[in-house]
């Protein structure tokens, strides 16, 4: 019998990764604090990075994401550095990172609501739910949390030991997909066969590619991720992607210069 997984596919997965690397990037925004943004015609009003940075994120989410938005949080930093350069390159890498971060979880979170599973899959190792929390807060925004429906979570890279490396930067980013796709077939499968319920994953696009792609080898220079739907259909599981998350900024920001 076949057993149907349910998928989203992340431009930039929501694991131990991101939470990392939010906390470096609000850490550079605390360093930017040192010198702090005049506001314009308020001679005595100073605004800190991440007060800039705040201003950019609710000027995008106001309502809805759309590109008119992208287009004032941009013009928003561009103004508040002051025309030097350094800071301007900081808080745009910053606002684009924390911009996508919070998109990519929130817009995981609603299909988890929708499809309402009672078993989460996540690509990753478990992270610091307090570490995740104040990196949200300092920019202003609500940490995502999961819905109540789901009563168990397994962490795909758990005993995998190179992705565990590659979070203590000990091996590159290309390194770690050598056997790893296997490593998660093998944890679905024996979790799937003792937990005949609803499911869904949560991994990063390169991984839930057609394998075969063209474009896919292009973009990627390699063959150790996208093999992971062919894996599980060896073993009558069936991956359907729900959703597919793009880059916010990919999305909105093609006509900003």
């Amino acid at each position: 019998m076949t057993r149907i997984l349910f998928a989203v596919a992340e431009s930039r997965s929501f694991d131990a990764l991101l939470v990392r690397d939010m906390r470096r990037t609000v850490n550079s925004l605390l360093q930017l604090n040192l010198k702090r943004f005049r506001v314009p015609d308020k001679k005595m009003t100073k605004y800190s990075a991440l007060d800039v940075t705040k201003q950019a994120l609710e000027l995008l989410y106001e309502f809805t994401p759309s590109e008119k938005n992208y287009r004032e949080a941009m013009r928003t930093i561009q103004v508040y550095s002051e025309g030097d350069e350094e800071m301007l390159r900081i808080l745009r890498v910053s606002f684009a990172f924390i911009a996508n971060a919070v998109y990519s979880a929130y817009a995981g979170q609603r299909q988890v609501e929708s499809i309402a599973p009672e078993l989460l899959f996540c690509e990753g190792l478990p992270f610091d739910n307090m570490e995740l929390q104040h990196a949200f807060r300092y920019v202003g925004v609500r940490p995502p949390e999961n819905p109540s429906c789901i009563k168990r979570t397994i962490f795909l890279d758990e005993g995998f030991e190179p992705y565990k490396l590659l979070l203590e930067e000990k091996i590159k980013p290309e390194e770690v997909n050598v056997g790893r796709e296997e490593h998660w077939a093998r944890v679905i499968e024996t979790t799937l066969s003792s937990s005949p319920v609803t499911a869904l994953m949560k991994a990063n696009t390169s991984h839930l590619e057609n394998h075969n792609s063209i474009l896919r080898r292009l973009r990627s220079g390699s063959s150790a991720t996208g093999k992971l739907p062919m894996l599980l259909k060896s073993k009558n599981i069936e991956v359907t992607v729900v959703e597919r998350i793009a880059d916010i900024n990919k999305t909105f920001g093609k006509s900003w210069k």
